[in-house]
């Protein structure tokens, strides 16, 4: 049976976005969703060579759709955002091996 870690990643998604204050522009689930699906493509990744940049180009990619206005352009609190994520994909995508 397939792993579901999306409402995992929701409910970090909820808390980090109390925590730092930045509002999620998709909202929690719909972030969690595609950050769910993201993590399942890096799960095919795993071990492999460039999987850590795949992981830094995914977490990119959420926190964008996440309404991150500019990963290099993030206040303190978005990149501590962008860290969770960061670190919420390669788990993520570890325990789906």
């Amino acid at each position: 049976m397939p792993k579901n870690i999306e409402p995992d990643f929701e409910d970090l998604l909820e808390e980090a976005a109390k925590s730092t204050g930045v509002e999620l522009v998709n909202g929690a689930k719909e972030v969690a969703a595609y950050a769910a699906q993201r993590a399942a493509v890096l799960a095919t990744l795993v071990g492999r060579p460039g999987y850590q940049q795949a992981v830094i180009a995914e977490r990119d990619n959420v926190a964008l759709f996440a309404g991150v206005s500019g990963v290099d352009k993030a206040d303190a609190g978005q990149q501590r955002l962008i860290g969770i994520i960061q670190g919420a994909l390669a788990l993520g995508a570890k325990a789906l091996v």
